[in-house]
């Protein structure tokens, strides 16, 4: 009886391969074809994880020498069990280079096969062979984020994930507060954080209502902050004075200008991989397939006259870890109110060679900029 065989090419990056998985219809067997080093790194699990696991049953993987052509064509020669009328889907994005030329050689050779690859940045695949005249292929699968994620190998706080999309204040108060920020509240708010902070105010539960903090919080109440309760603060209420409502703020505006589902975007999400420090996004999401990360800091200035702080370096590192934690289809933007277009050269130059999108108040001050600017990520 003939079968359709998917074939996958193991590597660090495992977006593609999930996404190739995904997007044909099922097969009769998934062939993985992997090395040692992958294996250590459970990187087949993790894209049988993302493609929610029901492909495990009818997986095999084969273990080759990442550099050797001559053990490419000996391990699949000796293992590979080729019947007439199979059919091979063969995705050759992962793997080292010679694993793709090995895979290249092989499979248009023992049959009836079908070659693609992912180009980087695309959302579409480009069949290599046979040869065609119409020869890329639309990726009509969408990841959502938890598959995207789990894909990379990286733990998900559950609690914290299944509250992801949870508003603190509507978002017509925090655009509000927003709007002033952007005006005459911008020196008191910014006072008001840095006294807080000083506290200890932020992230903590059940922080006691007293006169002293009511008056310190003076900004926001004026624009029509109250806590919940008379006697506490939430943990939640904590975080949003001392600058989550900016978070909150740009997580609703990638929502309404992308259309963004629940599952494909998020705010505060918390993830740890293997036994590091778990590690928080402010907002991230998907969109044609790619991951998308956005820090957002109400100020990253360390005096009036805008003088960078610690923060923006910090912010800068962080975001240089991210394609080794999450593969190289990450797209990461700082969003900060302040005037970036008074940067330096040698700042500017930092933030492109790191591939970060600095967006301050040059867009963050012109709405129809701004999502102008979101539609064309």
């Amino acid at each position: 009886m003939a079968r359709t065989i998917l074939v996958s090419l193991v590597s660090d990056q495992t977006i593609p391969n999930v996404l190739f998985i995904r997007d044909n219809p099922p097969a009769d067997q998934y062939l993985f074809i992997s090395t040692e080093g992958m294996e250590k790194k459970h990187i087949v699990p993790n894209i049988q994880k993302a493609c929610n696991g029901w492909i495990s049953k009818n997986s095999k993987t084969i273990l080759v020498e990442e550099d050797s052509l001559v053990d490419f064509e000996k391990k699949l020669g000796e293992t590979l069990e080729v019947e007439d009328g199979d059919h091979f889907l063969v995705n050759i994005t992962g793997g080292t280079k010679i694993m793709s030329l090995g895979a290249y050689n092989f499979f248009t050779r023992i049959g009836s096969s079908s070659i693609y690859y992912l180009p980087l940045g695309k959302n579409h695949f480009r069949q290599v062979f046979p040869i065609i005249k119409n020869k890329t292929r639309e990726i009509n699968f969408k990841i959502n984020l938890k598959d995207y994620l789990e894909a990379n190998g990286v733990t998900i706080q559950s609690k914290a994930f299944s509250q992801k999309n949870q508003l603190i204040r509507s978002e017509e108060f925090t655009t509000k507060i927003f709007q002033n920020f952007l005006g005459d509240s911008n020196l008191p708010i910014k006072k008001m954080v840095e006294i807080l902070r000083d506290k200890k105010f932020r992230d903590k539960k059940n922080f006691k209502v007293s006169s002293e903090i009511l008056e310190i919080i003076k900004p926001m109440r004026d624009l029509g902050f109250s806590p919940e309760s008379s006697e506490k603060f939430t943990r939640e209420e904590t975080n949003y004075l001392t600058g989550d409502w900016f978070e909150e703020y740009t997580y609703s505006l990638i929502v309404n200008t992308l259309n963004k589902k629940d599952e494909e975007i998020g705010k505060g999400v918390r993830v740890t991989r293997g036994e590091k420090t778990s590690n928080e996004f402010d907002v991230m999401f998907t969109h044609n397939n790619a991951l998308y990360v956005i820090e957002c800091k109400t100020d990253v200035a360390d005096n009036e006259e805008g003088k960078l702080s610690q923060l923006f370096t910090n912010t800068l590192y962080k975001a240089s870890t991210l394609k080794k934690d999450f593969g190289l289809f990450v797209k990461y933007f700082l969003f900060s109110v302040n005037d970036f277009s008074k940067l330096s050269d040698e700042q500017k130059d930092r933030a492109r060679v790191l591939d970060i999108k600095l967006i301050g108040t040059e867009f963050l001050s012109e709405s129809k900029k701004l999502q102008d600017f979101i539609k064309s990520m």
